[in-house]
């Protein structure tokens, strides 16, 4: 067989040409920051870029609640009935209205919390622009992308809404005082995207946006409650570090914070498109066990290693990095970078357990283990950032995904000893 063919052959494999796509999304998400991070860092300085970046994380959490349990249920639900339109058409209308009922009920929190927190409400601008990005996540289905398993279109939106952030970042932000359109220009991105993205599942997928009755809402609220709490605590643990560490540290430790968590997060959004990627498969081929095994054993072995040598990049040559961004040395982010960056490390080895065990539908198990490693990283955070500031939220992370992932291996090996006794038992009957 000729290369051509092979790469042919290749390319009508939907799981390697997801991962291309994505990868090569990620690959422009990449290049992008550093085109981007080193300018406004420079132009807004530490603490304004800290401001800036601080205001994006208070939107995170709102992203989490308006995600809801989306991201694990509709696309398990999408990609066991990709080839039912009928069902497939249910399915958008009702994830679309619960995420409007969802972007509401945010907004109306976000007012609450602009009015009530000095904190916020010297910036006040800054979040009326940044809460366009929860308008864009509304309309920016993702989770239908990934459940019909068509990384390429979500690749394509991504590429756009990005080259627009891009140009319009070097166009408007001139000086400090721009600080607060970084994020309107996020947000315009967002949206436009989400309109484009809309209009093209609707047509391409014979899909119509239908408003479902508010019982319906509930009854979708209520279905996945037990899958937002876990999403909610797994990644506002991840957030909550920066959030906490604002209310504990003076501006510019939590500026020089700021950007050695970005070179993590960069690192850390790897690991999430590859989650996004196989879910799906692994869905399907949950219920066969050497299959299951083999597929971890092929793909993830490799990927590990990549995330490996990434983060040992990171380890060594943080400095130059730190160079690179601020055109100076700084021994302080540097040092925060050498420790997290050990932390895709330690996440990269829990994919494999927590995937299997959702897959499985152990969304008890899995929700256990997130409210306990969320409980552990809130409590030492709070401790370990007023004793060491920046390092100690560093020390917190690195504790919590250790237990998580320890704890899911475990869980893991429990689920499978209980199945097999289980079916020694119904054998012997």
């Amino acid at each position: 067989m000729s290369i051509k063919s092979k790469l042919v052959t290749l390319f009508k494999n939907k799981l390697f040409s997801n991962f291309i796509y994505l990868y090569g999304l990620q690959a422009f998400n990449f290049i992008l920051p550093i085109l981007t991070f080193p300018y406004l860092i420079k132009t807004l300085q530490p603490e304004l870029f800290g401001a800036t970046l601080y205001s994006q994380t208070i939107m995170l959490y709102f992203i989490i609640i308006i995600e809801y349990s989306y991201n694990i249920t509709a696309i398990r639900k999408v990609s066991l009935n990709k080839n039912k339109n009928k069902k497939l058409g249910i399915i958008f209308n009702r994830t679309i209205t619960t995420k409007i009922y969802l972007l509401i009920i945010s907004m109306l929190l976000l007012t609450i919390l602009v009015i009530l927190i000095p904190k916020f409400s010297s910036y006040w601008l800054l979040y009326v622009f940044s809460s366009g990005l929860l308008i864009g996540q509304v309309i920016f289905p993702i989770w239908l992308f990934q459940g019909l398993q068509e990384m390429k279109y979500l690749m394509y939106f991504n590429v756009v809404s990005k080259t627009i952030f891009t140009i319009l970042i070097f166009i408007v932000i001139k000086e400090k005082t721009d600080y607060m359109y970084v994020n309107l220009i996020y947000s315009i991105a967002a949206i436009i995207t989400g309109i484009f993205s809309i209009h093209f599942i609707t047509k391409k997928y014979n899909l119509k946006l239908k408003i479902v009755n508010l019982q319906i809402v509930i009854n979708e609220i209520k279905a996945g409650l037990l899958i937002f709490i876990s999403n909610f605590l797994n990644q506002a643990y991840v957030i909550s570090n920066f959030i906490v560490l604002g209310f504990t540290t003076t501006a510019l430790e939590l500026g020089n914070y700021s950007i050695a968590e970005k070179i993590m997060l960069v690192i850390r959004q790897l690991l999430i498109v590859f989650t996004q990627v196989i879910y799906p498969h692994i869905c399907e081929i949950s219920k066969n066990n050497v299959a299951l095994k083999k597929f971890f054993k092929k793909i993830l072995i490799p990927f590990s290693l990549l995330i490996f040598v990434i983060c040992l990049s990171v380890f060594i040559f943080s400095s130059n990095l730190v160079f690179l961004l601020l055109n100076k040395h700084d021994s302080d982010i540097s040092l925060l970078m050498k420790i997290l960056s050990t932390v895709p490390i330690i996440v990269v080895l829990n994919i494999a357990p927590y995937q299997t065990l959702l897959a499985y539908n152990q969304k008890k198990t899995y929700s256990k283990i997130i409210i306990y490693g969320a409980i552990l990283n809130i409590t030492s955070n709070i401790i370990l950032s007023n004793l060491y500031g920046a390092i100690g939220t560093a020390i917190s992370i690195i504790m919590t995904e250790l237990f998580i992932t320890l704890a899911f291996y475990y869980s893991l090996k429990k689920f499978y000893r209980l199945n097999l006794n289980s079916s020694i038992l119904n054998t012997s009957k």
